[in-house]
């Protein structure tokens, strides 16, 4: 092992983050891989950033609008006795629930509130744990939880549902999220990929006592108490691939 200068382009072994021709890297010749001289810190991020932020933008120009028309007075009266609209206080609600499914993820190796770059959505969490890399997408939603056939017998449709709220289509939305992390890791040449498990949390959800749903259309279902189970058996990744992943999927899709 010794330091020497790039021959051809090619990404750390380590972090994934691109080496190009000339630049001093470390050459590993066991394995036969560059990583850099030292890989740069990762940023983790901060959980329910960027949904606090565009609460706070949709409050500002909301009172900003009421002002605009009323006067500051009569304006910050109206505000005072007046509350937010549903669409403006899912955004506070949203960050409310992946900050609470941060903490007891704390213990894990997780990266928070990631963008994809080409793209103006986010992933709210990635653990990579012993058991896997887990997308894990985390809703702060009331009620029973459970899967409905809406269909017929010939014909069965089943549906999510969380209390009156219809979140199927939360399972289908975690297709992009997956791809992503799948792309991040075949762009660094990471061979064996580790297995991608996407997750629907439901922080405040009520779970059935009897048989409650697991998964639904390939999703795993999981509060924020059950998920912990979920990421340590079976174990698949020891504490230096967990490392090296970590760095490699941080690099890949930074915070927002």
């Amino acid at each position: 092992m010794g330091q020497w200068r790039v021959k051809f382009d090619g990404v750390c072994s380590r972090c994934g983050i691109a080496l190009h021709t000339g630049e001093v890297a470390v050459y590993e010749r066991p394995t036969r891989t560059i990583h850099c001289v030292e890989c740069p810190a990762i940023d983790p991020g901060v959980a329910g950033r960027s949904a606090r932020q565009k609460h706070e933008q949709l409050t500002a120009r909301r009172e900003e609008r009421i002002k605009g028309k009323l006067g500051d007075r009569l304006g910050g009266v109206v505000l005072a006795v007046t509350s937010e609209p549903q669409s403006t206080r899912a955004w506070a609600q949203g960050a409310r629930g992946e900050e609470k499914l941060a903490r007891e993820l704390a213990d894990f190796s997780t990266l928070h509130d990631r963008r994809v770059p080409g793209s103006r959505a986010n992933i709210d969490h990635i653990v990579i744990a012993p058991a896997g890399v887990f997308v894990v997408d985390a809703k702060l939603y009331t009620g029973l939880i459970r899967i409905r056939d809406r269909g017929w017998f010939l014909r069965p449709a089943e549906r999510l549902y969380v209390g009156s709220h219809d979140c199927s289509d939360l399972a289908d939305g975690l297709g992009w999220q997956v791809a992503a992390v799948e792309r991040a890791l075949m762009d660094a040449n990471i061979a064996p990929r580790p297995r991608i498990v996407p997750v629907l949390c439901f922080v405040d959800g009520e779970w059935p006592l009897i048989a409650p749903p697991s998964a639904f259309r390939g999703v795993a279902l999981e509060s924020a108490k059950s998920i912990r189970k979920k990421l340590v058996a079976p174990v698949s990744l020891d504490e230096a691939e967990i490392a090296r992943l970590t760095e490699v999927i941080a690099r890949a899709l930074p915070p927002k």
